[in-house]
């Protein structure tokens, strides 16, 4: 509670979904939000459900002018102690099927939103020699598997980008945190599902679903521990080590399940 009591959290994505879980986490923690997305409506709704410890801001993290123009004067008028960058797209699909406007798509929101939005709020941590940066990757970002080519070179570079950030930031007393959720109970797991081939449905079927306000906790109390990585869940947790320690017996699951996927629709 102590971490998040009186701080101000600029959320991006923070209108459904997990962003809008952390947003709640964190005034249930006695913090104040910023809940940032694109579109006003759905925005304006979700800070009316939060309440007066809430703001809003509409802004297209794609758009690096924007962020900087809005971001910037936002920070000014209200310091940002912490910066989740959660805001994120997915659009599964095997590679020969995928447009090439989708892999610029969700590389310009999922990656370059992240850097447009540590570009606008980091001098001001630095400035203040205090802050935290949290950025949302994936399990997909440990993990890639069939049907992901583009998303999980998105939330890949997301990992390396923190790694590399964590080492920068530190010695200016600001932290930074990367957490690799599993499959969310969101309303982009419902839109995502309806274009997962099967065989990608099949082996991210291996891993356990978890809820929007269970994966928040996660990253909160990660955050507050001072956790640099931070992955929600049992399942996902041992994915991950699996993949670290044993990336040919993941590979050898992950194959096993997209034969029988094949197998069953064949």
């Amino acid at each position: 509670m102590s971490y998040f009591g009186q701080k101000h959290a600029l959320v991006t994505g923070g209108s459904s979904g997990i962003g809008f879980a952390v947003a709640k986490a964190i005034i249930a923690r006695g913090g104040r939000v910023t809940i940032v997305a694109r579109r006003e409506k759905e925005l304006n709704e979700a800070r009316a459900q939060l309440g007066d410890r809430a703001l809003a801001l509409a802004v297209d993290v794609a758009n690096e002018a924007e962020v900087a123009e809005k971001l910037g004067a936002h920070d000014r008028a209200h310091p940002v102690d912490m910066l989740i960058n959660n805001a994120g797209v997915v659009m599964p699909g095997r590679f020969l099927e995928l447009q090439p406007d989708q892999f610029r798509w969700m590389m310009d929101i999922n990656y370059f939103g992240t850097v447009h939005c540590c570009r606008a709020l980091l001098p001001g941590m630095i400035a203040r020699k205090s802050g935290h940066v949290l950025n949302v990757s994936s399990m997909a970002g440990a993990i890639g598997i069939y049907g992901y080519t583009a998303y999980s070179a998105s939330k890949f570079a997301l990992v390396g980008f923190s790694q590399c950030l964590r080492g920068e930031m530190w010695p200016h007393g600001v932290r930074v945190s990367v957490c690799l959720p599993p499959d969310t109970d969101t309303p982009q797991l419902a839109f995502e599902n309806q274009y997962k081939p099967a065989e990608t449905k099949a082996i991210a079927g291996n891993v356990k679903t978890m809820s929007a306000d269970a994966v928040a906790a996660a990253m909160l109390d990660g955050m507050a521990g001072g956790s640099f990585e931070i992955i929600p869940g049992l399942d996902g947790w041992f994915s991950a080590l699996a993949q670290r320690l044993m990336p040919g017996v993941v590979r050898m699951v992950c194959d096993s399940s997209q034969k029988k996927a094949a197998t069953l629709k064949a």
